[in-house]
């Protein structure tokens, strides 16, 4: 078994939902549902996507088809489920997105109609690929992140090189760069900064309206595999 020993406890309330215990998926919904329109909302879906998304991920992640098993069973533990849930419902909106906009470059919506309305009836089922060029999120956030760190200047690259990687105390690295460790610590955090602006910068040209906050990358970034974003 390959599941993290602190989301154990997650990955049991999944085996018993995947196993169509009414009270476990209950659970499930109760804790996590709000949760991920909250998410959603953050990332920059609309109101009414938010809430309807949150609302048919059940369907997806818990029911099979004659393609798949059910999209659940493939989170196997190594993050939090909530991680795990937020990342399906954020692939399944970018997919969305993707498909309103393409939809709309052939043919535009009437004039009047309420943004996206003329498309609902027709939200895929999942966040897999459609078969378009654009990459998927897992993707979007390698590469937002690799541009950022090459925007870097190569001092600030080898000072977080050295904090992160290498362990090396504030006093250690002031000797090194001939400062105090207050000195340090500032530039340590200037860089941290210009790096998550960057790196989200990246992620909306990518994407215009996927608007994620850094904290929300960085959580989705220690899950970031594709199991845990629910495709192949």
């Amino acid at each position: 078994m390959d599941h993290d020993t602190r989301h154990f406890a997650d990955y049991q309330l999944a085996q018993h939902c995947l196993d169509g215990n009414a009270v476990a998926i209950a659970a499930l919904q109760r804790q996590c549902g709000s949760s991920v329109a909250a998410y959603l909302l953050r990332a920059g879906a609309l109101p009414h996507e938010a809430e309807d998304f949150a609302r048919s991920l059940w369907a997806d992640v818990l029911t099979a088809t004659e393609e798949r098993a059910a999209r659940l069973r493939r989170y196997n533990g190594t993050c939090a489920i909530q991680t795990w849930l937020n990342a399906v419902a954020l692939n399944r909106l970018l997919t969305y997105k993707r498909s309103v906009k393409r939809r709309r470059e052939q043919a535009p919506v009437t004039v009047g109609a309420r943004d996206d309305e003329a498309y609902r009836e027709e939200w895929p089922a999942s966040g897999e690929p459609s078969g378009d060029a654009d990459p998927p999120l897992i993707e979007i956030m390698q590469s937002a992140i690799e541009q950022a760190f090459r925007e870097c200047e190569p001092e600030e690259f080898v000072l977080l090189q050295l904090a992160h990687c290498d362990r090396l105390k504030g006093a250690e690295l002031a000797v090194i760069f001939g400062c105090d460790a207050g000195a340090i610590s500032r530039r340590i955090k200037k860089a941290e900064a210009k790096i998550a602006s960057s790196t989200l910068r990246h992620v909306r040209s990518a994407d215009p309206w996927l608007d994620l906050k850094w904290e929300d990358f960085a959580e989705l970034c220690r899950a970031a595999t594709p199991a845990c974003f629910g495709v192949d």
